[in-house]
């Protein structure tokens, strides 16, 4: 061990929020699009933290020693800003100045039914919080593209980039902790592991990239060119 496994999951938050900050300062135009997904995100981290993940998936050191603390927050942040304009940045996309029907009633239907059905697979079916949450982002992902079809390379393109944004994370982590990853996930995953990183982090992030990085097109009716 390098240094206190308290600390890691702080630092492990620096890469995400660099990226964060290079996306923020870049596209000026986005900026509006990157704080409504950060802060909806970041809050929306430290719920799943406290509800599910810390059952059986982790259960990682925070500086305040909480089950959930400021780390779950600023990961949640940085990557919900990510998430939600990784694939406008990656291909110079703007928006159009055509704008479709707003679907501010059906974004909160979705958002309920994944608590819903998340919360029924974990409690009362008995699946891990991984697979619950899969189920749930998979339908929820499947739904959107439906719906507007225009956004599955949006969705795709952002599933992948924040994937591999993720691993500079999981870097610091490897570098300056050889403890912290037996010391903090639990035992409701696969055990299969990509640099001693359990695959389902991967996977994850793949799934949460796909659902963020369209959905405030798809809320506000937007489209880009």
């Amino acid at each position: 061990m390098i240094m206190s496994d308290k600390f890691v999951y702080l630092l492990a938050t620096i890469p995400l929020c660099l990226v964060w900050l290079l996306l923020y300062l870049r596209r000026k135009d986005l900026r509006k699009e990157i704080i409504l997904a950060s802060i909806f995100i970041g809050i929306l981290s430290v719920s799943t933290s406290y509800l599910w993940w810390t059952i059986d998936w982790w259960r990682p050191l925070t500086i305040t020693g909480t089950k959930v603390g400021v780390e779950d927050f600023l990961s949640g942040f940085a990557s919900g800003g990510i998430m939600s304009v990784i694939y406008e940045y990656i291909f110079n996309k703007v928006y159009k100045n055509v704008k479709l029907e707003s679907r501010s009633l059906s974004a909160i239907i979705i958002l309920l039914f994944m608590f819903c059905l998340t919360s029924w697979l974990v409690f009362i079916v008995g699946f891990t919080t991984f697979w619950a949450s899969t189920i749930s982002l998979v339908l929820a992902i499947i739904f959107i593209i439906l719906v507007r079809r225009d956004l599955f390379f949006n969705s795709l393109t952002s599933g992948v980039s924040m994937m591999l944004i993720s691993v500079l994370s999981y870097l610091v982590i490897i570098l300056i902790s050889d403890t912290w990853v037996s010391n903090t996930y639990l035992d409701g995953l696969s055990g299969y592991c990509i640099w001693t990183i359990p695959v389902e982090e991967f996977v994850f992030w793949f799934l949460a990239g796909m659902w963020v990085g369209p959905f405030y097109e798809y809320v506000f009716g937007k489209r880009l060119k």
